[in-house]
């Protein structure tokens, strides 16, 4: 699965949300998940090779002459994340026209979003350090960059992000104001699955698949991306 970088170039802990789902899939399929995080397209090639399951990905038609997915495992909000002094307005996917969003490469918002990327709109192409976007989006080198996150409680999330990358910056420091902001519109929804090469064996897949369908019965799945 993709790694996150911090401020430190250090690589930021798995969600809680994320750890609830592997350790019920592990009790429930009778599996042992091995975590293994890298960048994302290197995600993408070794999953490819058939090195493993690769978790957190959606289907695009290029990727699906290439893996086998799961059953949905949970729905990501891609969101734009800009400065807020800039007050971007987002209603529209045409909103974004002669803008500079920051997109990690290899990374799919959607069919609209993906076939308009340096058409109407310019890609700052970034790795996975989310430091690294705030510090880029800060020093107005991109309007905005896309952030995935399944959590709908914008205001919280927008707190948490600029405590954690506004922090060290002297208007938050003096204002004690937001410098970034979270549009309230999402560019889009997406299904978040597992994937294995079409190469590989999917008994493994199969297995997972069984618990998906019975935890999304029981409600147990809405429990664990509750928040």
């Amino acid at each position: 699965m993709a790694e996150q970088k911090g401020d430190r170039e250090q690589t930021l802990p798995l969600t809680r949300n994320v750890l609830q789902l592997f350790t019920y899939l592990e009790d429930a399929a009778q599996i042992k998940i091995d975590i293994r995080r890298y960048p994302w397209r290197r995600v993408l090639h070794n999953g490819e090779n058939g090195e493993g399951l690769i978790f957190g990905i959606y289907k695009t038609p290029e990727r699906l002459k290439l893996f086998h997915f799961s059953e949905p495992v949970y729905s990501d909000k891609v969101w734009l994340v800009s400065r807020c002094e800039d007050n971007l307005q987002f209603n529209s996917i045409q909103d974004l026209k002669a803008k500079r969003i920051g997109i990690v490469q290899g990374s799919s918002a959607g069919s609209e979003f993906d076939s308009q990327v340096n058409i109407l709109f310019k890609a700052e192409y970034n790795t996975s350090s989310l430091a690294g976007r705030f510090l880029k989006l800060y020093q107005k080198r991109m309007d905005a960059f896309l952030l995935y996150e399944p959590r709908t409680n914008l205001k919280e999330v927008q707190k948490e992000l600029n405590q954690l990358y506004a922090a060290e910056l002297d208007e938050y420091k003096k204002k004690k104001t937001d410098v970034f902001c979270i549009l309230p519109r999402p560019v889009s929804v997406i299904d978040a699955y597992f994937a294995l090469s079409l190469k590989a064996d999917r008994n493994t897949l199969d297995l997972i698949d069984k618990v998906l369908i019975q935890a999304k019965k029981s409600g147990e799945l809405d429990r664990i991306f509750a928040k």
